[in-house]
């Protein structure tokens, strides 16, 4: 028996994108086909978003599917309306940020979810946007900051490599590209968590901030010594890496700001 695939397709909004299935026949020695199923994901293909009134077209079609309730035969939809977002972020949908940010404020409770999902195909989708979200907006994330960041630090406590790595990842992304100085807050709270990986990925964070995050931003008081505190407090881990990481903060602290090393 061998498996013959063949492509068709199918529009669900012909302005807009196109849908595509792979057909799977099983077809057996002496010629039979006994079965013809839709075989693999669908594919979107997207164009350029160009308006605001195309990104808002765009989010009526992908909000029937983001918001449904997760089961064994929806998650994958709710992946293929979450991919759509991502696409939308890559064909422009950025350069319309402020009706991104409201769109995609509007479905942050079932990102959230979808990114806290234990099946790690759709919860990699998620974080995927999430990253792709950061890239496009820059520092117009700030508002998408409270309602993500909080669930990208709560995923750092899971056991599972996978999870970690790349919620590491999409957090190391967020702090490059949106130079947001709001988000250490956030890696601060890590530095007396009860696991080790936390407080490693809060530590590295607080890193990428001091080296990237622009210097007047990092200087201010109240900043200044929340990045003091924190290396106060890793500097006496009881994990060496996260000591050591802790070494570099404080080298990288007193190259930005001597004074107050010294005094």
């Amino acid at each position: 028996m061998e498996l013959v695939v063949k492509k068709s397709r199918k529009s669900e909004s012909p302005a807009l994108h196109s849908l595509h299935y792979n057909y799977a026949f099983d077809v057996h020695s002496n010629g039979i086909v006994t079965t013809g199923t839709v075989h693999a994901s669908p594919l979107l293909i997207i164009p350029q978003c160009s308006s605001s009134a195309a990104l808002t077209a765009e989010f009526a079609v992908v909000r029937k599917k983001v918001t449904l309730k997760e089961t064994e035969e929806t998650w994958n939809v709710i992946a293929e309306g979450i991919s759509h977002l991502t696409t939308l972020c890559h064909n422009g949908g950025c350069d319309f940020a402020p009706d991104m940010v409201a769109g995609i404020r509007s479905l942050s409770r079932p990102l959230a979810n979808a990114m806290n999902s234990e099946r790690s195909r759709l919860s990699g989708t998620a974080i995927d946007l999430v990253s792709a979200l950061a890239i496009g907006l820059g520092s117009s994330f700030e508002p998408l900051v409270p309602l993500f960041m909080p669930t990208l630090l709560g995923l750092c406590g899971r056991t599972n490599k996978v999870f970690t790595s790349r919620t590491k990842a999409c957090i190391l992304v967020l702090i490059e590209h949106t130079q947001l100085p709001c988000i250490l807050n956030y890696l601060a709270d890590l530095a007396t968590h009860k696991s080790v990986f936390p407080r490693l990925i809060a530590a590295e964070g607080v890193l990428a901030c001091l080296n990237c995050f622009n210097p007047p931003d990092l200087e201010k008081e109240v900043r200044a010594r929340m990045v003091e505190d924190f290396i106060k407090l890793t500097a006496r881990d009881a994990n060496a890496d996260v000591r050591k990481v802790s070494k570099s903060i404080f080298e990288a602290f007193k190259t930005l700001m001597p004074s107050r090393v010294d005094r």
